[in-house]
């Protein structure tokens, strides 16, 4: 990588936040002096002409009304000459992405006469195809072919280009939106611009998307408009752009513009938790549907498994058994897909070795049946529907169509002949669809969403852009905390995203939505604002700050005064928590949860006598609470009682919601008893079953710490803690 490639993204960064002319004029200068090809000289010199006419009419103590105004104009060409700095570091790097692209390129006609003629023709070829059919399928394939190679060269111009000046913005939001050109080649368009603008913002891009959003007819264009316009928007300070800030204004003075904002911000964070969700199918999902299918895999290809009517006669119900949960399992993922997640990103993630995905262009080529590319796969499947039915109500994104085509058709003829009839029949693709309107904003926006999301996961090309889709960075990419959006309609939003993020345990985006925008009058606010201090920060004096807040505004807010209680209780100010938790046991005495805690509290707080009382009282209450029984074993510890203990955590063990800790906690209870072996056995398989879940991060040791209280209640002192160890780890 250009050392350059750095200090130029930072420049960028800096001229956007700092807006500190001088210094970018020095550091453009500087790259000058390295790479003189890099800074246009022209408009380098034009630049240090104006700011040094600027600098001299201050000195001399002249007022001027527009020096804001020039200063910004001056800003905004340092950041263009910045820009294409760094376009054109890319274009001369040694095997990137923008490299191979410019090259492919550089050569080729892309006036804008040619680009209007090339898409143009394109339509109107097959338009004069249409009225003269003879031999029309020779020549539609040629006509497709040739446009097709003429969109990839257009595709790759656009991802290597430089920033847009007016009249270039003007030129690509007319023509995109024009009727004379093929929707698809529109929409392929779009893909290209927001590429070209996930590195560095351009501000002309940016608002020719805004205008294809708001002008366009189709509404797949729209929403692929939508989407690349919001993910240029990192969390920069855009204002030396105030054209904008009249954009982002003009779009959220509609309701469903602000409205589609919100479900696209929540639609990127369940792409963020493919992962997690990919895992959620393959470990509880699909062993059913694999254990439960009715085929087998063979070297001759997929052949039915016969039935075997032993099966019926001896297990008479584990056919209808295995029907139910296999019918569950897929309720199961189609109702994840209807909240949001990408339940095939797992499956399909593994089908981008094909040819196909070594074009940059085809990771965003809509899918159409006429690619030129898919002429092998068309013979394939001569025969069926398949394709067409995928085209139309296949529930996958358009990438991974192309997947599901080229794998299908290197199989399609080894299949059963039933197979093949059901995949030819609508019912093999529409349970889904059936229940989704395939023509709305929310599920077009999804499917492009899953395209973009697979190309920065799976492309190999993928190292050479910045990835929309990793928050990790300091959440860069959360461009709902742009400040561009505050004082807009939208923020009537921003409380429904936080609310989803704190439901998703997001923390750290709710955290930067709470400082983003802060409510301190609200008590949701507030309340969200002591949940993320604990969660975040295991900050439970800051939460306890919040909680009050709260109290200030309503005494008897009850989860207010629950997290003061557990925020006290977990700082070790047992007192206090139990004066907390007494007043919520007498204002909800229904809740036996807040006499559960005050009992804990108390036994923490060296009163386990009134503890233990009310715990026994509770259990005989709620036999089946497991959380009751443990506390009251803890009580009874801090008794002395080791032989009690015993008995109530055997019964902890004996249930069905047994924790690592239960373990743990037997241990203490025969150590009180003296039985150190049974001990020393409890205490080892704490250690195991904690590991076996993957965190065994603390030692014996480190537990032994934490409940010192309880050993030295004990008089289990520094040596028998020490022995204890050595014996443990023998």
């Amino acid at each position: 990588m250009n050392p350059l490639f750095d200090r130029c993204e930072r420049l960028l960064a800096n001229i956007l936040q700092e807006k500190n002319l001088g210094h970018a004029i020095k550091e453009l200068l500087a790259m000058r002096i390295a790479e003189p090809l890099l800074v246009d000289s022209q408009e380098m010199e034009s630049l240090e002409r104006d700011y040094g006419l600027m600098c001299d009419f201050m000195l001399q103590g002249y007022p001027d009304s527009q020096r804001e105004t020039m200063y910004l104009h001056l800003l905004r060409k340092a950041y263009r000459l910045a820009h294409n700095s760094l376009i054109r570091m890319q274009r001369s790097s040694a095997n990137g992405t923008i490299a191979a692209a410019w090259g492919r390129t550089r050569k080729v006609d892309m006036s804008h006469e040619a680009i209007k003629r090339g898409l143009e023709s394109f339509v109107q070829d097959q338009a004069i195809l249409s009225l003269n059919p003879d031999g029309g399928e020779q020549k539609a394939k040629e006509i497709h072919r040739r446009h097709a190679i003429f969109m990839k060269n257009l595709f790759d111009s656009l991802v290597a280009s430089l920033t847009w000046s007016d009249g270039e913005a003007e030129f690509f939001t007319q023509m995109v939106l024009s009727p004379t050109i093929d929707v698809m080649d529109a929409r392929h368009i779009v893909s290209a611009i927001t590429l070209s603008m996930i590195n560095a913002f351009d501000v002309n891009k940016s608002q020719s998307l805004a205008a294809i959003y708001k002008q366009g007819q189709d509404e797949a264009l729209r929403q692929r408009a939508l989407v690349g316009f919001a993910l240029s928007l990192t969390q920069q300070d855009f204002s030396i752009f105030p054209k904008l800030a009249e954009v982002v204004s003009d779009l959220c003075s509609d309701e469903e513009t602000c409205k589609q904002l919100l479900e696209l911000q929540i639609q990127v964070f369940y792409c963020i938790n493919t992962d997690n969700d990919s895992k959620e199918i393959q470990k509880n999902i699909m062993p059913t549907i694999i254990k439960n299918n009715n085929f087998r895999i063979t070297r001759f290809g997929i052949e039915e498994k016969e039935e075997d009517p032993l099966q019926d006669i001896l297990h008479p119900d584990e056919s209808e058994k295995a029907m139910e949960e296999l019918e569950q399992s897929f309720q199961k993922m189609r109702a994840m897909q209807q909240q949001g997640a990408d339940i095939y990103y797992g499956g399909f993630s593994q089908m981008k070795n094909f040819p196909f995905f070594n074009t940059l262009s085809n990771w965003f080529v809509p899918f159409y049946i006429e690619n030129p590319e898919l002429e092998n796969v068309t013979k394939a499947f001569a025969e069926t529907r398949m394709l067409q039915l995928l085209l139309d109500i296949g529930p996958f994104c358009d990438s991974d169509k192309y997947s599901f085509a080229f794998a299908m058709s290197s199989v399609i003829n080894r299949l059963p002949k039933n197979m093949r009839e059901m995949l030819d029949s609508e019912e093999a693709l529409s349970s889904y669809s059936s229940e989704t309107d395939l023509s709305s904003p929310a599920y077009l926006r999804r499917m492009y969403l899953q395209d973009l999301y697979r190309f920065f996961r799976v492309c190999q090309s993928k190292g050479d852009f910045h990835n929309p889709f990793d928050y990790s960075n300091g959440m860069e990419r959360f461009f709902f905390v742009n400040t561009i959006f505050a004082k807009t309609p939208l923020q009537d939003e921003f409380v429904k995203l936080e609310r989803f993020l704190l439901k998703r345990k997001q923390y750290l985006a709710l955290e930067k939505m709470l400082i983003t925008y802060p409510d301190n009058e609200s008590i949701e606010y507030l309340m969200m604002r002591a949940v993320v201090a604990v969660q975040c920060h295991g900050d439970y004096l800051l939460a306890s700050g919040f909680y009050r807040l709260v109290l200030d505004q309503e005494p008897s807010h009850e989860k207010a005064l629950r997290g003061v209680a557990q925020a006290y209780f977990n700082q070790g100010k047992f007192a206090e928590a139990e004066e907390l938790y007494e007043q919520l046991a007498s204002l909800f005495p229904d809740n036996h949860r807040y006499a559960l805690s005050h009992s804990i509290a108390q036994i923490n707080n060296q009163h386990a006598d009134e503890g233990v009382k009310t715990l026994y009282r509770l259990d005989y209450q709620n036999p089946d609470d497991m959380q009751v029984k443990r506390a009251l074993g803890w009580g009874l510890m801090f008794q002395g009682d080791g032989k009690q203990a015993v008995h109530v955590y055997g019964q902890v063990l004996a249930s069905d919601s047994v924790v690592p800790s239960d373990y743990l906690n037997m241990g203490y209870a025969h150590w009180l008893m003296g039985n150190v072996e049974q001990a020393r056995d409890s205490f080892r398989q704490f250690l195991s079953v904690r590991k076996s879940e993957g965190d065994d991060k603390d030692g014996i040791s480190a537990m032994f710490k934490e409940d010192s209280s309880l050993l030295d209640a004990n008089n289990i002192g520094f040596a028998d803690r020490a022995i204890m160890v050595s014996l443990i780890e023998e």
